[in-house]
């Protein structure tokens, strides 16, 4: 026969297990709730969804894509092999692209000593910047990289896509155009 304490750790172990069980379940049913909610893609016209970043290097908040200037908002990952294969170019692009009067910012949740090691040069590091999780999905619903997304000056989004598709090479072609052929256009 068992005595009282021996029952009593019994139905407190008991307890906990169901408090467990009961608490496990929840977080699946948040979970597959979330994946039913399939995230959509920013669609052009619409404004971006204002959210707040850190400048890598340091300095003030700032909200990227903002009415007033034009920008590219690319998403790499230090994890994504196709992201560090994309480097190169995009440093290649970013004096282009401020002598054009675009923006071009590297937005990242990642924390900073990774993306400081995965980003090779100080152009690149200049031109990154940390959102949480949270604002990082707000603006890359499907968490895609390497992507980007278009920002017109009044903050509205032009197009969004996988760098390297029709509408990157066509950004691409024309900050890599003479100025003499762009007057000639």
């Amino acid at each position: 026969m068992m005595d009282a304490a021996t029952l009593q750790l019994v139905l407190a172990v008991l307890a906990f297990a169901i408090a467990g069980n009961l608490w496990l379940t929840l977080a699946v049913l948040r979970a597959s709730r979330r994946e039913r909610l399939a995230p959509t893609a920013l669609e052009p016209g619409e404004p971006l969804p204002a959210v707040p970043a850190r400048p890598l290097a340091g300095g003030a908040r700032f909200q990227p894509g903002a009415p007033g200037q034009a920008a590219v908002l690319l998403f790499l990952a230090s994890r994504c092999p196709k992201c560090a294969d994309k480097l190169a170019g995009i440093e290649r692009l970013l004096p282009l692209a401020r002598n054009a009067g675009l923006a071009v910012w590297l937005l990242s949740e990642e924390a900073p000593r990774r993306l400081r090691a995965f980003l090779p040069g100080d152009a690149l590091r200049a031109a990154a910047a940390r959102v949480s999780l949270r604002d990082y999905r707000r603006v890359n619903p499907q968490m895609s990289s390497p992507s980007y997304v278009f920002v017109n000056h009044q903050g509205r989004v032009e197009a969004a896509g996988l760098i390297g598709d029709s509408d990157w090479l066509a950004l691409v072609g024309q900050l890599n155009a003479e100025p003499s052929q762009e007057r000639a256009a």
